[in-house]
């Protein structure tokens, strides 16, 4: 569905990713607003870890409200709070849990870390670009 950038002239990749993806003309964008970890019932995550299983699970209800699966996300931006010290072994944690959610499939990505975010209890949010082909 997708074709996949990474050129061995660019950086090694850092994580679960792609450099790039590129798509013919879809039939159908969507959109997915930042997703955190909150189930439905309001309740927040305890934690990093549940926090992130709970974000990505959310995006997947978006995903799966448009017919839509992970393997159809083109790019996400992930957004950590200044509050999660980021150690090697979080790093490898975190990707773990992207990786049981994503499969096999390796979307562009872009992580950034901000203050906080717009509840200080929310220690990740994920927004995701999906298309149809």
């Amino acid at each position: 569905m997708f074709t996949l950038h990474n050129p061995s002239d660019a950086a090694p990749l850092p994580g679960p990713i792609s450099w790039g993806l590129e798509l013919p003309t879809p039939r159908r964008l969507l959109y997915v607003s930042g997703q955190v970890g909150e189930d439905a019932t309001g309740r927040i995550g305890d934690g990093i870890l549940r926090q992130a299983e709970l974000t990505w699970a959310n995006v997947g209800t978006v995903l799966r409200a448009a017919g839509m699966t992970p393997q159809n996300i083109l790019r996400t931006g992930i957004y950590f709070t200044s509050a999660v010290d980021m150690t090697d072994t979080l790093k490898d944690q975190l990707n773990k849990i992207r990786v049981g959610f994503l499969g096999g499939h390796r979307p562009a990505s872009t992580i950034l870390f901000v203050p906080r975010l717009m509840n200080p209890a929310w220690l990740i949010e994920i927004d995701a670009i999906a298309a149809e082909v």
